[in-house]
C-alpha cells in the first residue's frame, strides 16, 4: 500500500509540473487555450486537497462510530 502511494503521489506531481509547462507554453505562444491550462493547473491541486481533507474527516469519524458501537456492545 505504501509503495502504491508512493506511485501515486509521483504521478500526480508528473502531471502538475506538466501543467505548469503547459500553461506556460499556451501563455507564449498566444493559445486560446491558455485561460483554461491555467485554470486547470489553479484548481486542480485546491480540489485535490479538499477532497484529502474531507476523506480524513470522513475516515476519522467512522473510526470514532466504530469505537463507540464497539464499547456499547460491551
Amino acid at each position: 500500500m505504501r509503495r502504491l502511494k508512493r506511485i501515486a503521489a509521483l504521478l500526480l506531481v508528473i502531471i502538475l509540473v506538466g501543467l505548469v509547462f503547459l500553461t506556460l507554453y499556451c501563455a507564449v505562444t498566444g493559445s486560446r487555450y491558455f485561460m483554461a491550462s491555467l485554470m486547470t493547473a489553479l484548481l486542480l491541486p485546491v480540489l485535490l486537497y479538499a477532497y484529502m481533507f474531507i476523506y480524513r474527516l470522513l475516515k476519522k469519524n467512522g473510526e470514532e462510530n466504530e469505537q463507540k458501537k464497539s464499547e456499547q456492545k460491551k
